[in-house]
Protein backbone atom coordinates (compact mmCIF):
# COMPACT_ATOMS: atom_id res chain seq x y z
CA UNK A 1 0.00 0.00 0.00
CA UNK A 2 2.59 2.29 0.66
CA UNK A 3 4.08 1.99 -3.04
CA UNK A 4 1.27 2.72 -3.99
CA UNK A 5 0.37 5.90 -2.88
CA UNK A 6 3.76 6.74 -3.40
CA UNK A 7 3.61 5.95 -6.96
CA UNK A 8 0.10 8.07 -6.62
CA UNK A 9 1.92 10.89 -4.71
CA UNK A 10 4.51 11.16 -7.58
CA UNK A 11 2.27 10.83 -10.25
CA UNK A 12 -0.02 13.43 -8.96
CA UNK A 13 3.10 16.17 -8.30
CA UNK A 14 4.36 15.52 -11.76
CA UNK A 15 0.81 16.63 -12.82
CA UNK A 16 1.05 19.92 -10.63
CA UNK A 17 4.28 20.57 -11.85
CA UNK A 18 3.37 20.51 -15.53
CA UNK A 19 0.45 22.19 -15.08
CA UNK A 20 2.74 24.54 -13.28
CA UNK A 21 5.14 24.95 -16.31
CA UNK A 22 2.23 26.20 -18.45
CA UNK A 23 1.01 28.39 -16.11
CA UNK A 24 4.42 29.57 -16.38
CA UNK A 25 4.88 30.04 -19.98
CA UNK A 26 1.75 31.43 -20.29
CA UNK A 27 2.57 34.67 -18.48
CA UNK A 28 6.15 34.69 -20.69
CA UNK A 29 6.06 36.44 -23.68
CA UNK A 30 7.37 33.71 -26.78
CA UNK A 31 10.20 36.10 -28.43
CA UNK A 32 12.09 34.96 -31.55
CA UNK A 33 15.20 32.83 -31.39
CA UNK A 34 17.20 35.05 -33.03
CA UNK A 35 16.77 37.85 -30.96
CA UNK A 36 17.20 36.67 -27.25
CA UNK A 37 17.41 32.99 -25.46
CA UNK A 38 13.89 33.36 -23.68
CA UNK A 39 12.08 30.98 -25.81
CA UNK A 40 11.20 27.51 -23.35
CA UNK A 41 8.77 25.90 -25.22
CA UNK A 42 11.36 22.77 -26.21
CA UNK A 43 12.42 23.03 -22.07
CA UNK A 44 9.02 22.95 -20.61
CA UNK A 45 8.26 19.86 -23.04
CA UNK A 46 11.11 18.41 -22.34
CA UNK A 47 10.43 19.17 -18.40
CA UNK A 48 7.30 17.21 -18.35
CA UNK A 49 7.92 13.99 -20.60
CA UNK A 50 11.14 13.41 -18.22
CA UNK A 51 8.14 14.06 -15.02
CA UNK A 52 6.19 11.29 -16.71
CA UNK A 53 8.99 9.31 -16.99
CA UNK A 54 10.07 9.24 -13.84
CA UNK A 55 6.59 8.67 -12.43
CA UNK A 56 6.09 5.72 -14.75
CA UNK A 57 9.47 4.32 -14.00
CA UNK A 58 8.94 4.79 -9.98
CA UNK A 59 5.76 3.10 -10.40
CA UNK A 60 7.36 0.08 -12.28
CA UNK A 61 10.14 -0.49 -9.65
CA UNK A 62 7.13 -0.51 -6.88
CA UNK A 63 5.40 -2.93 -8.64
CA UNK A 64 8.34 -4.64 -9.12
CA UNK A 65 9.13 -4.89 -5.63
CA UNK A 66 5.65 -5.74 -4.58
CA UNK A 67 5.13 -8.74 -6.13
CA UNK A 68 7.60 -10.52 -4.63
CA UNK A 69 5.58 -9.94 -1.03
CA UNK A 70 2.66 -11.30 -2.62
CA UNK A 71 3.48 -15.07 -1.84
CA UNK A 72 4.86 -16.24 1.67
CA UNK A 73 8.24 -17.57 0.42
CA UNK A 74 10.63 -14.44 -1.33
CA UNK A 75 10.47 -14.70 -5.45
CA UNK A 76 13.36 -14.57 -7.08
CA UNK A 77 14.57 -11.48 -9.44
CA UNK A 78 13.27 -13.71 -12.61
CA UNK A 79 9.78 -14.84 -11.46
CA UNK A 80 9.09 -11.15 -10.02
CA UNK A 81 9.99 -10.08 -13.75
CA UNK A 82 7.99 -12.72 -15.36
CA UNK A 83 5.00 -11.86 -13.39
CA UNK A 84 5.66 -8.24 -13.93
CA UNK A 85 5.64 -8.86 -17.79
CA UNK A 86 2.29 -10.32 -17.17
CA UNK A 87 0.47 -8.17 -15.43
CA UNK A 88 2.26 -4.74 -17.18
CA UNK A 89 3.83 -5.16 -20.43
CA UNK A 90 1.48 -7.78 -22.00
CA UNK A 91 -1.28 -8.92 -19.56
CA UNK A 92 -1.69 -11.55 -21.48
CA UNK A 93 -3.97 -14.73 -20.29
CA UNK A 94 -2.60 -17.57 -19.12
CA UNK A 95 -2.62 -20.36 -21.19
CA UNK A 96 -5.00 -22.30 -18.51
CA UNK A 97 -7.47 -20.06 -18.63
CA UNK A 98 -7.44 -18.87 -22.84
CA UNK A 99 -10.72 -21.58 -23.12
CA UNK A 100 -12.51 -19.25 -20.86
CA UNK A 101 -11.89 -16.33 -22.73
CA UNK A 102 -12.44 -17.33 -26.46
CA UNK A 103 -14.67 -14.98 -28.84
CA UNK A 104 -17.36 -16.69 -30.98
CA UNK A 105 -15.49 -15.55 -34.07
CA UNK A 106 -14.54 -19.11 -35.73
CA UNK A 107 -12.10 -18.72 -38.64
CA UNK A 108 -11.36 -21.90 -40.44
CA UNK A 109 -11.26 -23.30 -37.05
CA UNK A 110 -9.32 -20.61 -35.95
CA UNK A 111 -10.56 -18.52 -32.96
CA UNK A 112 -10.21 -15.10 -31.76
CA UNK A 113 -8.70 -14.68 -28.37
CA UNK A 114 -10.06 -11.50 -26.09
CA UNK A 115 -6.35 -10.41 -24.86
CA UNK A 116 -6.35 -7.02 -23.45
CA UNK A 117 -4.70 -4.33 -24.45
CA UNK A 118 -0.93 -4.26 -23.10
CA UNK A 119 -0.87 -1.12 -20.33
CA UNK A 120 2.18 0.12 -21.32
CA UNK A 121 0.42 0.59 -24.26
CA UNK A 122 -2.78 2.01 -22.54
CA UNK A 123 -0.61 4.33 -20.82
CA UNK A 124 0.99 5.07 -23.37
CA UNK A 125 -2.39 6.22 -25.22
CA UNK A 126 -3.16 8.24 -22.15
CA UNK A 127 -0.16 10.22 -21.76
CA UNK A 128 -0.62 10.91 -25.36
CA UNK A 129 -4.55 12.56 -24.80
CA UNK A 130 -3.01 14.39 -21.39
CA UNK A 131 -0.03 15.83 -24.27
CA UNK A 132 -2.71 16.95 -26.33
CA UNK A 133 -4.75 18.68 -23.98
CA UNK A 134 -1.49 20.58 -22.94
CA UNK A 135 -0.84 20.93 -26.53
CA UNK A 136 -4.31 23.10 -27.32
CA UNK A 137 -3.81 24.94 -24.14
CA UNK A 138 -0.89 26.30 -25.05
CA UNK A 139 -1.14 26.87 -28.84
CA UNK A 140 -4.59 27.37 -28.93
CA UNK A 141 -5.88 28.63 -25.85
CA UNK A 142 -2.89 30.23 -24.19
CA UNK A 143 -1.51 31.32 -27.34
CA UNK A 144 2.38 31.14 -25.51
CA UNK A 145 3.62 28.68 -28.84
CA UNK A 146 3.95 29.62 -32.15
CA UNK A 147 1.59 28.39 -34.53
CA UNK A 148 2.77 26.07 -37.47
CA UNK A 149 3.18 29.35 -39.72
CA UNK A 150 5.10 31.38 -37.19
CA UNK A 151 7.30 28.12 -36.90
CA UNK A 152 7.56 28.29 -40.75
CA UNK A 153 8.60 32.11 -40.50
CA UNK A 154 10.81 31.56 -37.79
CA UNK A 155 12.57 28.65 -39.47
CA UNK A 156 13.40 30.65 -42.65
CA UNK A 157 14.46 33.52 -40.85
CA UNK A 158 17.27 31.28 -39.01
CA UNK A 159 17.92 29.99 -42.46
CA UNK A 160 18.26 32.97 -43.89
CA UNK A 161 20.65 34.40 -41.69
CA UNK A 162 22.76 30.96 -41.58
CA UNK A 163 23.07 31.15 -45.60
CA UNK A 164 24.37 34.78 -44.71
CA UNK A 165 26.71 34.03 -42.48
CA UNK A 166 27.94 31.36 -44.59
CA UNK A 167 28.49 33.35 -47.74
CA UNK A 168 30.30 35.46 -45.69
CA UNK A 169 32.89 32.70 -44.51
CA UNK A 170 32.45 31.28 -48.37
CA UNK A 171 33.69 34.12 -49.57
CA UNK A 172 37.17 33.32 -49.86
CA UNK A 173 36.17 29.74 -50.88
CA UNK A 174 35.43 30.38 -54.29
CA UNK A 175 37.86 29.37 -57.42
CA UNK A 176 37.80 28.91 -60.99
CA UNK A 177 35.59 25.86 -61.01
CA UNK A 178 32.86 27.41 -58.70
CA UNK A 179 32.78 31.25 -59.29
CA UNK A 180 29.92 33.02 -60.47
CA UNK A 181 29.43 36.65 -61.23
CA UNK A 182 29.58 39.30 -58.26
CA UNK A 183 26.91 41.68 -57.49
CA UNK A 184 26.56 45.02 -58.07
CA UNK A 185 28.57 45.68 -54.85
CA UNK A 186 31.55 43.13 -55.72
CA UNK A 187 31.76 44.77 -59.28
CA UNK A 188 32.19 48.23 -57.65
CA UNK A 189 34.73 46.57 -55.34
CA UNK A 190 36.64 44.95 -58.86
CA UNK A 191 36.52 48.64 -60.52
CA UNK A 192 38.72 49.80 -57.11
CA UNK A 193 40.94 46.89 -58.21
CA UNK A 194 41.43 47.03 -61.76
CA UNK A 195 41.76 51.17 -61.76
CA UNK A 196 44.79 50.38 -59.07
CA UNK A 197 46.74 47.45 -60.97
CA UNK A 198 45.42 46.46 -64.63
CA UNK A 199 44.80 49.66 -66.38
CA UNK A 200 48.58 49.91 -67.10
CA UNK A 201 48.69 47.37 -69.16
CA UNK A 202 44.32 47.13 -70.23
CA UNK A 203 43.43 51.09 -70.02
CA UNK A 204 41.57 53.03 -67.73
CA UNK A 205 38.68 51.80 -69.33
CA UNK A 206 39.82 48.14 -70.56
CA UNK A 207 40.20 49.36 -74.28
CA UNK A 208 43.25 47.42 -74.06
CA UNK A 209 46.94 49.08 -74.28
CA UNK A 210 49.86 46.17 -73.48
CA UNK A 211 47.27 44.14 -72.86
CA UNK A 212 44.42 43.15 -74.97
CA UNK A 213 41.21 44.90 -74.79
CA UNK A 214 38.57 43.88 -72.26
CA UNK A 215 35.62 45.26 -73.96
CA UNK A 216 35.05 43.40 -76.90
CA UNK A 217 34.12 39.58 -77.49
CA UNK A 218 37.28 38.39 -78.93
CA UNK A 219 38.91 37.10 -76.11
CA UNK A 220 42.68 35.07 -75.69
CA UNK A 221 42.19 32.50 -72.96
CA UNK A 222 38.85 32.69 -72.59
CA UNK A 223 35.86 34.66 -71.93
CA UNK A 224 33.35 33.01 -69.49
CA UNK A 225 33.55 34.26 -65.80
CA UNK A 226 35.73 30.77 -64.51
CA UNK A 227 38.11 31.55 -67.71
CA UNK A 228 38.15 35.31 -66.67
CA UNK A 229 38.70 33.94 -63.01
CA UNK A 230 41.31 31.55 -63.74
CA UNK A 231 43.60 33.79 -66.16
CA UNK A 232 43.79 36.61 -63.51
CA UNK A 233 44.33 33.81 -60.82
CA UNK A 234 47.11 32.56 -61.85
CA UNK A 235 48.42 35.07 -64.92
CA UNK A 236 50.19 34.35 -68.14
CA UNK A 237 53.70 34.35 -67.44
CA UNK A 238 54.49 34.21 -71.32
CA UNK A 239 52.81 37.04 -71.81
CA UNK A 240 53.87 39.47 -69.06
CA UNK A 241 50.83 38.90 -67.17
CA UNK A 242 51.38 38.00 -63.17
CA UNK A 243 49.76 35.77 -60.82
CA UNK A 244 47.31 37.87 -58.70
CA UNK A 245 46.45 35.21 -56.43
CA UNK A 246 49.00 35.66 -53.57
CA UNK A 247 48.12 39.64 -54.03
CA UNK A 248 44.41 39.10 -53.74
CA UNK A 249 42.00 37.01 -52.03
CA UNK A 250 39.43 34.14 -53.89
CA UNK A 251 36.62 37.15 -53.54
CA UNK A 252 38.91 39.87 -54.57
CA UNK A 253 39.70 37.92 -58.05
CA UNK A 254 35.84 37.59 -58.29
CA UNK A 255 35.11 40.70 -57.79
CA UNK A 256 38.08 41.87 -60.66
CA UNK A 257 36.54 39.02 -63.10
CA UNK A 258 32.99 39.92 -62.77
CA UNK A 259 34.55 43.97 -62.98
CA UNK A 260 35.82 42.26 -66.40
CA UNK A 261 32.89 40.66 -67.81
CA UNK A 262 30.74 44.08 -67.14
CA UNK A 263 32.91 45.83 -69.79
CA UNK A 264 31.81 43.96 -72.86
CA UNK A 265 30.63 45.97 -75.09
CA UNK A 266 31.61 49.32 -73.40
CA UNK A 267 32.67 51.01 -76.65
CA UNK A 268 35.71 52.84 -74.80
CA UNK A 269 37.79 55.28 -77.30
CA UNK A 270 40.99 54.29 -79.10
CA UNK A 271 39.92 50.26 -78.44
CA UNK A 272 43.00 47.86 -79.08
CA UNK A 273 42.61 45.81 -82.33
CA UNK A 274 40.55 42.20 -80.87
CA UNK A 275 42.51 38.97 -80.26
CA UNK A 276 42.18 35.77 -79.89
CA UNK A 277 38.57 33.97 -81.00
CA UNK A 278 34.79 34.96 -80.65
CA UNK A 279 31.63 33.19 -79.35
CA UNK A 280 28.38 33.76 -78.85
CA UNK A 281 27.46 32.39 -75.10
CA UNK A 282 23.59 31.89 -74.72
CA UNK A 283 22.14 33.52 -71.79
CA UNK A 284 20.71 30.82 -68.90
CA UNK A 285 17.54 28.82 -69.50
CA UNK A 286 16.50 30.13 -66.13
CA UNK A 287 16.06 34.21 -66.72
CA UNK A 288 14.56 35.95 -69.58
CA UNK A 289 17.71 37.85 -70.12
CA UNK A 290 19.02 38.39 -74.05
CA UNK A 291 21.84 36.25 -74.99
CA UNK A 292 25.27 37.96 -73.35
CA UNK A 293 28.35 38.06 -75.29
CA UNK A 294 31.37 35.65 -74.67
CA UNK A 295 33.84 32.98 -76.19
CA UNK A 296 34.93 30.23 -75.92
CA UNK A 297 38.46 29.17 -75.01
CA UNK A 298 41.44 29.27 -77.48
Amino acid sequence: MRNIRTTKFILSTSFILCASFAANAQEKTISHPLVDNNYNGTAWALATVLLFAFGGLIYVFSKFSALGKEDKAPASVGQRFARLNAKFFTKAIPLEKEADHLLDHDYDGIQELDNSLPPWWKYGFYFSIVCAVFYILRYHVWKTGPDPEQEYNTEMAIATKQIEEYRKKAGDMVDEKTVTLADAAGIAEGKKIFQSNCFACHGQKGEGGVGPNLTDNYWLHGGTINDVFKTIKYGVPEKGMQSWQKTYSPSQIKDLASYVKSLAGTNPPNPKAPQGDPYEEKASTNTAAKDSTSVAKK
